[in-house]
């Protein structure tokens, strides 16, 4: 751990979440005085797991409850043009191969069991076999719709207070109370008829329409239609909310932490005419420091300071500019 840590904060080797990044002050301090000290004061203690993270930074943050589709297309179309390792069988013999370059790759695991989900299966198995073990490939056109049912499931749910609402399905009933914001999209996208992603999977023979609990086998919900679905959700092939989570999880946040704010101001004379006037525009962002520096930043803790108990954390001004009338 204090190898990773050294090499970390000295910029030899990334973590293996690349949008995480050490702090400015961290590397400063380890470049003059080594991380020895750094690591023993914020790494090597019993509950580290408690304010680790606010050694960090996170580049490239995105707010859930955005509404922009353009947003959304962007971040769910970060796999695209990947290359996917999976398993491949040659008589009782299995190996690792690379695919070739695909648009919007959604694996459920690091190294899948097949190829691609409506591929012909290796051997002697089943035409749908890939559909349990392999990768589902999205298109543009998926992308598309799923960018848009998303930015529809925000508007009628949010704004969002934390992530666990973003995730979660509301406890309540009706539609909300069905799936989560990206589960409920993708039930969208199943849906649709001329393109769905799901076309293979849900006509395996062993699938039905959405198919109810067993009535002598009710599910322990308070509201049991949360509880039907096609039965072949689950498999590799039938893309779920996780799995579009787990690669932009790292990323999300539930509010904003900069800030664009602008100004204006103007002199008038005596009779109220404007003379002259201007505009200013300042990007901040949020700091880790308190406004009264006397709390720790780090500590998970409340605050004891009242400036900080009313204010909590500082802002930082990391651009200033004055804009032309032609920018207003």
């Amino acid at each position: 751990m204090k190898t990773v840590w050294s090499e970390f904060l000295k910029g030899d080797s990334a973590l293996g979440n690349r949008a995480y990044h050490p702090l400015q002050e961290d590397v400063a301090t380890a470049s003059l005085s080594g991380t020895d000290a750094l690591f023993t004061k914020h790494i090597d203690k019993a509950d580290a797991w408690k304010s680790v993270a606010s050694r960090l930074t996170v580049e490239g943050m995105f707010n859930v409850n955005s509404t922009s589709y353009t947003a959304w297309r962007a971040l769910l179309g970060h796999a695209r043009n990947q290359r996917v390792p999976f398993q491949k069988q040659s008589g009782s013999a299995v190996s690792v191969s690379l695919s070739g370059k695909s648009d919007h790759v959604v694996s459920r695991f690091s190294v899948a069991g097949s190829p691609d989900a409506t591929a012909a299966p290796d051997g002697g198995e089943f035409s749908a076999a890939n559909e349990f073990t392999g990768y589902r490939l999205l298109n543009d056109a998926n992308i598309d719709e799923l960018a848009n049912e998303v930015v529809n499931q925000v508007r009628a749910r949010g704004p969002f207070l934390s992530l666990s609402e973003f995730v979660n399905r509301q406890l309540s009933s009706g539609d909300l109370a069905l799936a989560g914001t990206l589960q409920a999209a993708l039930k969208k996208l199943a849906e649709n008829k001329t393109n769905s992603p799901f076309t293979g999977v849900s006509n395996l023979e062993f699938t039905k329409e959405a198919v109810p609990p067993p009535k002598e086998e009710k599910p322990e919900y308070q509201f049991e239609e949360a509880a039907i679905g096609n039965s072949a959700y689950g498999l590799p092939g039938w893309i779920r909310q996780a799995d579009i989570l787990r690669p932009i999880a790292p990323i999300l946040t539930a509010r904003d932490d900069t800030f664009t704010v602008r100004a204006y101001g103007d002199s008038r004379d005596k009779s109220g005419i404007i003379k002259a006037r201007s505009v200013c525009e300042a990007t901040v962002t949020r700091h880790r420091d308190y406004v009264d520096t006397s709390d720790a930043a780090d500590t998970a803790a409340a605050p004891i300071s009242g400036v900080n108990l009313r204010f909590g954390r500082s802002f930082k001004v990391i651009s200033f500019r004055w804009l032309s009338p032609a920018e207003i």
